[in-house]
């Protein structure tokens, strides 16, 4: 009897760590480049695809895309105002021309009369997924009122899969 209380509990023991562990486990793809990516279109039905990464849901839970790049976003020749405007956008699913989704972008604007400058630019998005769902996220930037020479620096894009909420 003092054996079987013993192989009882150590077996609650080990099954419990191995519950947390599993709790604890989380699944994550990503893109990153070293490299710079020039944007080079100038519409937000119409960008470009800075990195892409397909994940599929290992059961129903959410998941959770990040992504970030340093936007330079270079005047038009001439343009003595120097306002430019661009962004990045996380879109779920799209197919070309990649239209930036809007509920999920991030917008910069600044003024750069003398100089280009760049500026990190975040964005990040939460979707619900069932078990076996397959999932392609794109980052995508594109610039307005900018001219050619616009470019992100190492656009990178993290998917992290979470099997609930807290």
């Amino acid at each position: 009897m003092k054996l079987t209380k013993h192989t009882v509990l150590f077996s609650a023991l080990c099954l419990g760590l191995g519950i947390s562990q599993s709790l604890l486990a989380g699944d994550f793809d990503y893109y990153q480049s070293t490299k710079s990516v020039p944007i080079t279109t100038t519409d937000f039905s119409n960008t470009t695809n800075l990195g892409k990464v397909t994940v599929t849901c290992p059961e129903a839970g959410y998941l959770v895309a990040a992504g970030s790049a340093g936007i330079l976003l270079t005047p038009k020749a001439g343009d003595t105002l120097g306002v430019v405007q661009g962004g990045i956008s996380i879109t779920l699913d799209n197919t070309a021309p990649y239209a930036a989704d809007p509920n999920h972008y991030n917008s910069i604007v600044f003024n750069v009369t003398t100089h280009n400058s760049a500026i990190p630019s975040f964005i990040q998005r939460v979707d619900a997924c069932t078990a076996g769902q397959t999932v392609n996220y794109r980052l995508v930037g594109w610039h307005e009122y900018a001219g050619d020479g616009s470019y992100a620096f190492q656009p990178r894009l993290v998917v992290q899969f979470f099997n609930n909420r807290i």
